[in-house]
């Protein structure tokens, strides 16, 4: 488990992996009773209550668990298994409100894997890391030569626990930390993949300069400034609907009201200024 700093209080992270016809460790779940925790994973658990067709064991142990402690679970809205039509990854925890899942069609593994978005909230004080993943790779293509060399002369589980410290040193010499007020959220997944094909159709073009490779250019460059149109007017709508609750409006607007009067340079009497106290007076 990995406690991380979250508004009001910390939550914990954790990941578990239950092989099949094997029972969750219920004794390592139950010591983050109380607690606001999240618990991710692979349980190949199947049952009716999260769409399965079957209930296993786990299933029903998992379902009796939830009941004793009034823990929730984290469901994604279809099947993670691509041998069957189970939901068998998913993730437990104290409170499920405001989580999001999708369950995305990518990649080679048995499973799909699911993007989670999570409600929890971070002070302002906060950091996070930014990495350029650029210069890690290049740092990486420079020493695989020599990193293939290392392999034969230790054996599998030394170079294993090295080549990790090294990934982690590197990793922290290409990232530095900035104010979690800096951060901006990444585009969506469908977002990212036109943007990519849409750069793919722009080099093909210029490698083969035909009016088919250039009107599909155009075609994929128009839908996806539609695309990220249609996503930036979402922000904005939800950021005007955020700002008309609860007089949100005065946490981005400073309610600083500044006193001012002008000064005074007489009296305007038919076309002339009279300026003499005695003239004002009278």
């Amino acid at each position: 488990m990995v406690e991380i700093e979250t508004a009001p209080v910390s939550t914990l992270i954790g990941v578990v992996y239950v092989p099949p016809g094997t029972i969750p460790p219920f004794h390592l779940f139950t010591k983050c009773r109380n607690k606001s925790f999240c618990i991710f994973g692979d349980f190949n658990a199947k049952h009716v209550d999260w769409k399965c067709e079957v209930n296993s064991v786990s299933g029903n142990r998992i379902v009796s668990w939830l009941e004793e402690t009034g823990n929730e679970m984290i469901l994604p809205d279809k099947p993670t298994s691509r041998r069957s039509d189970a939901i068998i990854d998913f993730g437990l925890t104290h409170d499920a409100t405001g989580w999001h899942t999708e369950v995305l069609d990518e990649g080679t593994s048995d499973h799909f894997p699911v993007l989670i978005q999570s409600p929890l909230n971070i002070s302002d004080s906060a950091v996070f890391r930014k990495t350029n993943w650029n210069i890690f790779k290049f740092f990486l293509n420079c020493v695989y030569e020599y990193s293939l060399t290392r392999v034969y002369n230790y054996d599998e589980q030394f170079f294993f626990t090295h080549f990790s410290l090294f990934l982690q040193c590197l990793w922290d010499r290409c990232s530095c930390y900035k104010q979690v007020k800096q951060y901006r959220p990444s585009w969506p997944y469908y977002l990212v993949m036109l943007a990519k094909e849409m750069n793919r159709s722009r080099h093909r073009y210029r490698r083969n300069k035909t009016i088919f490779n250039l009107n599909k250019f155009f075609e994929l460059k128009k839908i996806f400034n539609a695309e990220r149109s249609e996503l930036m007017k979402q922000k904005y709508e939800k950021r005007l609907e955020w700002i008309k609750k609860d007089q949100n409006i005065w946490k981005i607007a400073t309610p600083i009201f500044h006193l001012y009067s002008p000064p005074f340079r007489g009296l305007n009497v038919n076309n002339t200024i009279v300026k003499e106290p005695a003239n004002i007076i009278s």
